[in-house]
């Protein structure tokens, strides 16, 4: 590989390399103290572990362990330990989470079923900036990510909160949330190679400014081979990636509190220049916070966000999305009110340079919600939680999302809740805009009158400590949907188009294991079973019968056991299956990921760790929009220094 860097991509790594000198100018600029340790999750005990907070159910802080919903803790300590790479990777590690890859930049991320290429009934944030595009309501996980080291926790909700978050949490809720930079002081770098990803590095600084403004900045750089073909051949040749940012916290101590941080990314103008799909773009966030007394405080934040997605000769994309929201919190006597309002606006340019058209090929769509939640405690075991969020939206206009949630916590020991909720998927772009013409002549063409596809669930859900070493998390559930998407053939004198003729049912349940039978060693186990067909209205001539909508392994688990041993050697084993998938039809697939890390000094960390290693090769997932290639085993050697 020759290794050529472009003019801005070296300015972007020189200013990382600059900061990361400033700490031997002005040490005084960093919190003073030892050198920075790893959060190590095998030394906190069960009670400190079923305590821990999460802010995304309700959006306020709670125990999880009380929380009214099915809800799981991704720690940034189980993501280094787990050796992953990329968001999707560390998602694998949470409770009912499935993520199938079918390509190498490209992964379905699901919870409780509706897993494709494009899946449309999650909602994913970071920090408080929504990942979804407008384009498709998913997530484009080749362009979502960020330096993992950074990852204070991601909270996984598992059903609809519709009702604080908005459309499209019908299934679940993913919020990845980096740490405030007075928890990220000093300089941080790493580099990796492997069989199969010949390089990673990556490079943060963090420091302050007086006694209560932090910062940090942070650029990171990999390149990857790509997926196999059954036949053992590589389907393309390598593929690189870029990405720099920064984020600044002021009032670690006071009532007022703000953040201010931006990213940037492009695999645009790397040393590998073999861009198959081209992509950059570029986001910055800020949040102020005020605490109006202890049981209230106000919340405002905004974010903007540009993007750009090149396919050569098929497909272009522009957009520029900004978005506004405000929360006010308060406890008063029996009740804990939150309610707040936010609106985002996204404008968009498609190229139209394939066959496959968006017409009109420019256009601003808006979404504008306003949501309220009362939390009334009962006694001081029981509490009711009503909520509901109206929003209005450009295609379908005015949604209402309601939920009804009961918790009853007997002992610190045992939480149960039950729920039920309305949640919706608003049509998007595609849904009412897709035109496909080949030489002139129109073949396929979307639907204006598309509805908003709905849901209601109904959720049961038992948290016990059975043991003062082993805690269980269980939930149930049973979904039934409403006016899916389908693909109508033609017919009558019409075009091919989309409509809402697919319905479909699904119940499932879900478990979660911590077990902990000595310290040093923490085992956490997940399962997830889900039952989910479709259906046609009478008068729909759908013939995919919901494969475009969804294709969802029975079951799926992981187990991951992650042992600390004395002379700071750590022992990490991981291992996945996931059953066969039913249309198109995959077979099932377990596997096994292992690493092996060492700190010989306290600032230095060296770990070796494989992927996917029971087989060479396999395919892990397929739809009908997917590329449909394998993955690969995988070792890697890492080195991270922490002063």
């Amino acid at each position: 590989m020759t290794w050529r860097c472009r003019p801005h991509v070296s300015r972007l790594l020189a200013a990382l390399l600059w900061a990361g000198s400033l700490r031997l100018a002005h040490a005084d600029e960093v919190p003073s103290g030892p050198t920075p340790v790893i959060a190590d999750l095998t030394a906190l005990s069960l009670d400190e572990l079923i305590n821990l907070k999460v802010a995304t159910v309700s959006r306020k802080p709670e125990r999880w362990w009380s929380a009214a919903s099915g809800v799981d803790i991704v720690s940034g300590d189980d993501i280094r330990r787990a050796g992953a790479q990329n968001l999707p990777d560390a998602l694998r590690l949470g409770t009912g989470v499935h993520v199938g890859q079918p390509s190498a930049r490209s992964w379905a991320v699901s919870i409780r079923g509706m897993n494709v290429l494009a899946a449309n009934k999650i909602s994913v944030a970071m920090d408080g900036r929504s990942l979804f595009t407008p384009f498709f309501s998913g997530v484009q996980w080749d362009a979502q990510d960020t330096l993992l080291d950074d990852i204070d926790r991601i909270e996984v909700v598992r059903g609809p909160v519709g009702a604080m978050w908005g459309a499209y949490a019908v299934n679940g809720f993913i919020q990845i949330l980096t740490r405030p930079a007075w928890d990220t002081p000093g300089l941080l770098a790493s580099a990796a190679t492997g069989t199969e990803d010949p390089a990673a590095f990556g490079l943060r600084y963090g420091g302050k400014f007086g006694e209560e403004t932090f910062y940090r900045a942070y650029a990171k750089y990999f390149q990857t081979d790509w997926t196999y073909l059954a036949s053992g051949e590589h389907a393309q040749g390598a593929t690189d990636f870029l990405q720099t940012g920064f984020r600044m916290d002021r009032g670690r101590s006071g009532a007022t509190a703000f953040t201010l941080q931006g990213d940037y990314y492009t695999n645009q103008d790397l040393p590998l220049d073999r861009v198959l799909t081209a992509i950059s773009g570029g986001n910055v966030l800020g949040r102020w916070r005020r605490a109006l007394a202890p049981d209230s405080e106000v919340q405002v934040e905004g974010y903007y966000d540009h993007t750009y997605r090149l396919i050569p000769l098929n497909f272009e994309e522009r957009r520029s999305t900004g978005s506004g929201a405000i929360k006010y919190r308060r406890a008063a006597g029996r009740h804990e009110m939150v309610v707040g309002a936010d609106a985002l606006v996204s404008g968009d340019r498609i190229g139209n340079i394939g066959f496959a058209l968006l017409e009109p090929a420019e256009r601003t769509t808006h979404t504008l919600g306003a949501y309220v939640q009362d939390t009334l405690h009962l006694t001081s075991k029981a509490a009711a939680i009503v909520g509901v969020k109206g929003e209005h939206n450009s295609f379908s206009g005015f949604e209402v999302q309601p939920t009804l949630r009961l918790v009853w916590t007997p002992t610190l020991n045992t939480t149960a809740w039950g729920a039920v909720s309305r949640a919706v998927r608003t049509p998007v772009r595609i849904d009412e805009d897709l035109v496909i013409r080949f030489s002139g002549v129109t073949l396929f063409e979307a639907n204006d009158d598309f509805a908003t596809e709905t849901a209601v669930a109904y959720e049961l859900g038992l948290r016990h400590r059975l043991l003062s070493t082993l805690s269980v998390d269980t939930s149930a559930f049973i979904y039934r949907y409403d006016h899916l998407r389908s693909t109508e053939p033609a017919g009558g004198g019409s075009l091919p188009t989309f409509r809402n003729g697919l319905d479909a049912k699904s119940h499932g349940a879900e478990i979660g294991v911590l077990y902990q039978p000595i310290k040093r060693l923490l085992v956490k186990g997940s399962y997830r079973y889900l039952d989910l067909t479709f259906s046609r209205d009478a008068d729909s001539r759908d013939t995919t019968n919901g494969s475009a909508e969804g294709n969802d392994p029975r079951h799926v688990a992981c187990v991951g056991v992650q042992l600390t041993l004395r002379g700071n050697v750590e022992l990490d084993a991981f291992l996945r299956t996931a059953s066969a998938l039913p249309n198109p039809a995959l077979d099932g697939y377990t596997t096994a990921d292992l690493r092996i890390g060492w700190r010989p000094r306290p600032a230095i960390e060296i770990a070796l760790f494989g992927r996917n290693l029971l087989d060479e090769q396999y395919a892990e997932f397929v739809t009908t929009n997917s590329l449909n290639e394998e993955v690969h085993r995988r070792l890697m050697l890492k080195v991270t220094l922490r002063r």
